[in-house]
């Protein structure tokens, strides 16, 4: 089961929204079968308004059909944000029903690292880095083909869930990025289906993420460019009046 949540704090939206368009992504270009939805204590207070309807911002979970893996069935656990609270309840909730409900037997969360400065807005590649569960779980690491994670505090749901899944019998991975490249995040959102990908055997055509990021790189450029341009501006005028 992929896990792929992010945070809903506002001030951290724009940079640590990987998992949340992971999940959008997969959503969005794979067919899936949703097989249940799951509220909790733990979520944000609010729901989505639209057309004048209200609509409960809860976890589903689906099951992704993706063409070129058929042998292996994948799961995948989302939502609008990450939990807040109760985290270890929540987890315990989580892994509980993903072994005694659908056999989950694997869990792979996706996120990005806390601990690190972050990067430029354009990246012109994406590391990921991963830690596992336990360490009977390392080949993953390899088989992924991840960097291992750096020695560091990894705090909230999407890494304490890895370190809880081996008491519940299953091996876990947490796949990382740095943050800093602005969503939706192109780089980085390739290079984490990279990895599932080779955890998971499959390929996919990522060509769209290619020309999101350069069309992302195009925007980045204009913006600064137009923000140096307004700076020399305010100088130039700061300095008529001295």
């Amino acid at each position: 089961m992929i896990i792929s949540l992010s945070t809903g704090a506002p001030q951290y939206f724009m940079l640590y929204s990987q998992g949340r368009e992971l999940a959008k992504y997969f959503l969005e270009h794979f067919e899936n079968e949703k097989l249940a939805s799951y509220y909790a204590s733990t979520m944000e207070e609010f729901v989505l308004v639209n057309d004048s309807v209200s609509e409960l911002t809860g976890y589903t979970v689906h099951r992704l059909t993706i063409p070129s893996n058929t042998k292996q069935e994948i799961l995948l656990f989302s939502g609008y944000s990450s939990p807040r609270s109760h985290v270890y309840e929540f987890c315990d909730s989580i892994l509980t029903t993903a072994k005694e409900k659908w056999g989950v037997k694997q869990v792979i969360s996706i996120g990005a690292r806390w601990s690190e400065e972050p990067t430029q807005p354009v990246i012109e590649e994406s590391k990921v880095y991963g830690f596992v569960g336990s360490s009977e779980d390392t080949y993953l690491l390899r088989k992924a083909g991840v960097v291992e994670h750096p020695s560091e505090i990894a705090p909230y749901f999407a890494n304490i869930v890895v370190a809880m899944a081996p008491l519940y019998g299953m091996s876990s991975l947490k796949l990382s990025v740095d943050h800093g490249e602005v969503r939706p995040h192109p780089k980085q959102l390739k290079a984490l289906i990279q990895a599932l990908g080779r955890l998971y055997n499959f390929e996919v055509d990522l060509k769209n993420l290619d020309e999101e990021a350069e069309k992302l790189k195009v925007d980045v450029e204009l913006i600064l460019k137009n923000l140096r341009k307004d700076g020399k501006q305010d100088e130039g005028q700061n300095q008529m009046f001295m």
